[in-house]
This record gives structure tokens, C-alpha cells and sequence, in this order.
């Protein structure tokens, strides 16, 4: 009797430990988001005070500096925040789940080409239709010179690709996993978080198109047991808008949407 409670007594405690590292797998993965917006509403409020410190006439950041100093800093979080990830899933015996990159395959390869053509087209689409809906409004992205285009290089054709797909389709699902979600749980529940995280800096109508976009790249994740076909897509996703605003900035008299 007194060894099936201590039996008991043991699974609760596993149990119960299991729970605290999925929430704090969660927070790792929802972090820089939050803390981008924190750290850019604590930049306007400096300059607003040293403004008024100074006697100066008190004016805000332009939406653009705002934009452009917020990327910068979802950039150096999102990089702190794998490296945190790293150490951490490295201790639980998590790693080779979470850091999944294995050779891309022709079949992985036609997969992501083809995520990357229904994404393409489909977010769009969605975005206007729900915009329309909802009267709420798309990403607003102004790249109109050298530090911008920099900045977005950075942050979303080399950060975001990388760092969202180890931490949301790499530590999410393998801390998921480890306490007994099935694959369709966690596709279904990453794709509304992934989504979900996208409203503050893009709105709603974008963050509900980017949870169709999520349940794609968790898709191929979940598929292809691997990363590397999601970046791939994730990549050539944000790479498309680069292109785009490079057109319009340097062809103003163009209009590729």
C-alpha cells in the first residue's frame, strides 16, 4: 500500500513538473512580442520626459522610428530568447526536439515551395477580406530607405524565420508532446498562438491570416519532423514583401500587390 502511494505521490510530482515547464516553454515562446512592445512604450516615454526635462517642446516619435526601433529590439530579444530556449530544453533533455533541422529532401522541398505559393497568394486574400469585414487595417511597413531595408532584412528575412520556427514549431511542440498533445491539439492550438501573437505590431485582419499561415508551417513540421521546410517557407513568405516595397521605392509609378 504505502509503495502504490508513494507510486501515486511520484506521477503527481512529475506531473505537476510537467505542467510548470510547458508554462514556462509558453512564455519562452510568446515572449519577445510582449517584450518588444514593454521595452519600445519605455523608449517613447524617455524621450518624452527628457524632452520635458529639457524644456523642449514635447513631441512624439514618428510612427516610422517607432516601427524602426521596435524591430530592431524584436530582433535582439528573439536571438536572447533561443539562446535562453537552447539552454533550457538542453537540460530537459528537450534539444534534439526543439533544434530539428535535418536535410532538406526534394519531397520537403516541393512541400515548401508549394506552403509558400498558397501562403502567398491566400494571406493576402484573407487580410482583405477580413479587413473589409472587421474594418480593421493590414500591416503598415514603410521601407523607403537604407536602414529600413536593413532593419527588415534583419529582423524578418534573417530573425523571424529562424527564431519563430525553433520556437514555435520547435519548443512548442516538443514540450506539447511531452506531455501527451496529439499532432492535430498542436497544430490547431500553435496555429491560433502564432497568429495571436502577430496583433500587436500587425493588427487583427493579419494576425487571423497568420494563423493559416502557422497551421501550415506546423504542418510541414509536424510532416516532415523537421524545421527546415518551414523556414524555408517562413522565409520565402517575408522575403516576398521585401521585394515588393523595394519595387515601390524604387518604381513609385509600380503597384505590385
Amino acid at each position: 500500500m504505502a509503495a502504490e502511494l508513494a507510486k501515486i505521490d511520484a506521477e503527481a510530482a512529475g506531473a505537476g513538473n510537467d505542467r510548470r515547464e510547458t508554462l514556462v516553454a509558453l512564455l519562452l515562446v510568446l515572449a519577445p512580442v510582449p517584450l518588444t512592445a514593454i521595452l519600445s512604450a519605455a523608449w517613447v516615454s524617455c524621450v518624452i520626459a527628457l524632452q520635458a526635462r529639457r524644456g523642449a517642446p514635447v513631441e512624439m516619435p514618428t510612427t516610422a522610428s517607432i516601427q524602426q526601433y521596435g524591430i530592431v529590439i524584436y530582433t535582439i530579444i528573439s536571438w536572447i530568447d533561443v539562446a535562453v530556449a537552447w539552454r533550457w530544453s538542453s537540460r530537459r533533455g528537450l534539444l534534439p526536439d526543439v533544434f530539428v533541422f535535418r536535410k532538406l529532401t526534394w519531397l520537403a522541398l516541393t512541400a515548401s515551395i508549394a506552403a509558400f505559393v498558397i501562403a502567398a497568394y491566400g494571406a493576402p486574400l484573407a487580410t482583405q477580406w477580413i479587413s473589409h469585414v472587421s474594418g480593421s487595417r493590414g500591416p503598415q511597413i514603410r521601407l523607403n530607405n537604407l536602414p529600413s531595408f536593413t532593419t527588415y532584412i534583419l529582423c524578418f528575412v534573417v530573425t523571424s524565420p529562424v527564431c519563430e520556427e525553433i520556437l514555435y514549431r520547435g519548443l512548442l511542440v516538443a514540450a506539447l508532446r511531452r506531455v501527451g498533445w496529439r499532432d492535430a491539439a498542436i497544430l490547431f492550438i500553435g496555429s491560433i498562438l502564432f497568429g495571436a501573437n502577430h496583433i500587436i505590431p500587425f493588427g487583427f485582419a493579419w494576425s487571423c491570416a497568420m494563423v493559416l499561415f502557422g497551421a501550415l508551417l506546423f504542418a510541414l513540421r509536424l510532416w516532415q519532423s523537421s524545421l527546415v521546410p518551414g523556414w524555408l517557407t517562413h522565409l520565402l513568405f517575408n522575403a516576398r514583401f521585401l521585394v515588393y516595397a523595394l519595387l515601390a521605392w524604387t518604381a513609385p509609378a509600380l503597384h505590385f500587390r
